[in-house]
This record gives C-alpha cells, structure tokens and sequence, in this order.
C-alpha cells in the first residue's frame, strides 16, 4: 500500500543542493543541459522546478563549469558555487555546499529526472522526528538501494561538514566515506516503495542509453 505524504515544508530553513560538477565523459555532454520534453529546458532547470514545491529557504548548485549559469534561467534565487575542492569528486562539492546551509539540506546530482517531492518530504520529516526522548539527533538521512547508500538523494545538516573536511584532507573521495563518522538515518528499500514504488526517483542517467530510457519513463 502507498504511503500519502504531505508535500510541505518539513525544515524551516531547507536548502536544496545540487551537485553539477561532474564533467559528463559517458554522456558525452554536459548532463546539466541534457533537455527534458515537452519544452527542452535544460535537465537541472527541470530539477530545479521540480524540487520547488517544497520550498527551499535557498537553492546552491555547485559547478565547475563558468558557462552554465549562462546557458539557462535559473531564477534569482538560485545561488551558483565554485567547487572549493576541485578533483575531489561529490565529496567536495558537498562540503563545498554543506559551508553554506543553516540547516538541512536536501543533495541530489544533476542526472537525476525522476526525482520524486513526496519522497524527499518524507525524507524531511525523517530528520526532525520527535518521539518521548526529544528530536531525534541525526545528521544525515540517506537511503539505501541495492545495498548501497544513495550519497546524491539524501539530507544532511552542516553537522557533517567536520566529518566530510577530514575524510578530504586524508585524500578520501567516495561520497560515502564520512557516514561511518555521523549519526546517520538509513532508510531501506521497503520503506522508500511505500512512496515511491517502482524507485523511480533514484533513477540516474549516466550514458545515452540511459537517458533514453530516461526519457520513455517520463
């Protein structure tokens, strides 16, 4: 049975991030522009656009790329970041962005096109859960698909920032390095379908092929 989640804001000041800086060799064009039917806008105006309705206190991209802020309207509430640890993958641009939030924020990448408000809503209420003993304490609430943790469709707080910052000055990049050093909130498969059944959310399109396919399931 689907779960029904209310699609509002969950976190006073949520901001959502995301991360733009990969530089697309399996696309064989920058992922951020890939264009989305009826229109063509671009893919991360669409996220953009998508993720809106739940109201983000603030929106950072984080981008290596100085032309793409050029090649579409992302409104004036959209903050664009230089990654401050180039070549360090994710990882860097999620302490790039982390510097920046007050509180939560919702990550996701750019090659993302199904992701789903209602999930990330649910995600949300998640983190400022409350129960006898007080707010419960996380400091990242990320999903876990396949057994793996899903680092570019999860929350964390600037708690993690401290945690992040060592693993990159120890020469770590997997986006998933620092989850061992936080108190973390994993959130399984059964529990993520009864949102969002068939995971269309977490659906990433790294290559043409998967784009297209992409573009059959929208």
């Amino acid at each position: 049975m689907m779960m029904t989640v209310m699609i509002q804001p969950m976190i006073e000041h949520l901001t959502l991030m995301i991360n733009a800086g990969g530089q697309s060799r399996r696309m064989g064009q920058p992922k951020a522009l890939l264009p989305l039917p009826p229109d063509n806008r671009p893919l991360l105006q669409g996220i953009v656009q998508r993720l809106r309705m739940l109201k983000p206190c603030q929106t950072l991209v984080i981008a290596n790329d100085p032309t793409l802020p050029a090649q579409m309207d992302l409104g004036k509430e959209v903050c664009w970041l230089t990654d401050r640890y180039p070549e360090t993958g994710p990882l860097g641009g999620l302490a790039t962005g982390l510097a920046a939030c007050p509180d939560w924020a919702i990550v996701v990448a750019c090659d993302m096109p199904l992701l789903n408000p209602a999930l990330f809503a649910y995600l949300g209420s998640l983190a400022v859960t409350v129960d006898a003993s007080g707010p419960a304490q996380w400091d990242a609430v990320v999903p876990v698909v396949d057994g793996y943790p899903e680092a570019l469709h999860s929350l964390y707080h600037p708690r993690c920032l401290p945690a992040i910052t060592a693993r990159l000055a120890a020469g770590e990049r997997r986006a998933t390095c620092f989850l061992p050093d936080v108190r973390v909130r994993y959130v399984d498969e059964e529990e993520l379908r009864r949102i969002d059944p068939t995971l269309a959310s977490f659906y990433n399109a790294n290559t043409p092929e998967e784009w297209a396919q992409a573009m059959s399931l929208l």
